[in-house]
């Protein structure tokens, strides 16, 4: 699905799709400041929509990455500090040592942030900020985009450790599409190990 997402902004650029969302946005490996700050607007717009009313539900962030790196706790500590109640992330084994100590004081001081590793590092990254997984599936009745929802994707183009790669954003996302990345991290939980925050100071390093 992400491939056709490149290639479809590669080819037409557009700003939106009735495919796949409202707006739709490729970002270059080497960009990776414009990437942070697109995915903190995120969290910020959905934040003010619930202050205003015009969403209801709890906030919820789910990401898959390779590793609970310093890039991934950023996005966890913005999204906590915008009042997000429902962090999850999915990780793989291995993680780098100098980010225990980090990890344990969020898992620690937050219980709304679940660490869950997979028995093998997962190639194929993506984000989604929502209202919650149930409201996924509906499109808003408040949505100012009425074709589309209130969640939003980003999603990362295929890649393996150390490897440098574009990804896509997706804002007010088509539901269809959100679905289909619902669906893909519930079955990648379900062959996930939940990590409590002692056991992260025994999680495998890359060094070791």
């Amino acid at each position: 699905m992400v491939i056709v997402l490149i290639k479809l902004i590669y080819r037409h650029n557009p700003p939106g799709n009735v495919q796949y969302g409202n707006e739709i946005i490729l970002f270059h490996s080497d960009e990776r400041f414009k990437k942070r700050v697109w995915r903190f607007n995120l969290i910020e717009e959905l934040k003010n929509l619930k202050n205003k009313g015009k969403i209801t539900g709890e906030l919820e962030l789910k990401l898959v990455v390779g590793e609970f790196s310093e890039d991934t706790q950023e996005i966890v500590k913005h999204a906590i500090n915008h009042k997000f109640r429902l962090i999850t992330i999915i990780a793989g084994p291995k993680i780098f040592c100098e980010d225990k100590t980090e990890i344990y004081t969020l898992l620690d001081k937050y219980k709304s942030v679940k660490y869950f590793i997979l028995p093998i590092r997962p190639i194929k990254h993506f984000m989604i900020l929502s209202i919650n997984s149930q409201n996924l599936l509906e499109p808003s009745k408040n949505s100012v985009f009425r074709k589309f929802n209130n969640g939003h994707l980003y999603i990362e183009k295929p890649h393996r450790h150390n490897e440098s790669r574009g990804s896509v954003g997706v804002k007010n996302s088509n539901p269809g599409l959100i679905k289909i990345y619902v669906n893909a991290f519930n079955e990648m939980l379900e062959h996930a190990q939940l990590l409590t925050k002692d056991e992260v100071l025994n999680q495998q390093c890359y060094n070791e």
